[in-house]
């Protein structure tokens, strides 16, 4: 596989001169992908994508977390895929530059850190213990004392949950 290229363009942001890094990567049974990771300097924009090289149709994969073990499941979302978690009411909604490559325990501590966050700055009581419960069950999740379902739906095809089961 080549190595990574860096282009110079305009940051979508400020209009100052950004980078732009071009990645190759292989991923095991899902093949080769770009990772397009655009940088700007001057205003710290940063925009992150991925873009699978084999045509790929719309996809929905699930996958059932039971045990530890589950966590380590490699996750890869293109900018297009919606996440679901059932168990916690949640679902991450597609948004530009959001693509990424995790494992099942890295997108519920991107789940976790949302929550806080809303939590924080939420002030109706009944939202705020919402959030408790949401925080308590990822732990019990990553404990392996509760199970959950990873849902993930790509009109592109661009997504994958990456395991042997």
């Amino acid at each position: 596989m080549e190595e990574q290229k860096r282009l110079k363009e305009r940051c979508p942001v400020c209009g100052w001169e950004s980078d732009l890094r071009i990645t190759p990567y292989e991923v095991p049974y899902f093949g080769e992908i770009l990772i397009f990771t655009a940088f700007c300097e001057r205003c710290k924009y940063r925009s992150t994508d991925v873009l699978v090289l084999s045509e790929r149709k719309k996809k929905r994969y699930e996958f059932k977390v039971r045990r530890c073990e589950d966590l380590n499941v490699r996750v890869v979302r293109s900018s297009f895929g919606r996440i679901e978690i059932p168990e916690l009411g949640v679902s991450v909604e597609p948004r530009r530059g959001e693509a990424f490559i995790s494992t099942v325990e890295g997108v519920l501590e991107r789940v976790r850190r949302v929550v806080e966050m809303l939590a924080a700055s939420e002030e109706e009581h009944a939202k705020k213990e919402r959030a408790k419960e949401i925080l308590r069950k990822i732990e019990e999740i990553k404990d392996g004392k509760e199970c959950m379902t990873l849902i993930i739906e790509d009109p592109t095809g661009n997504s994958a949950i990456i395991n042997e089961r």
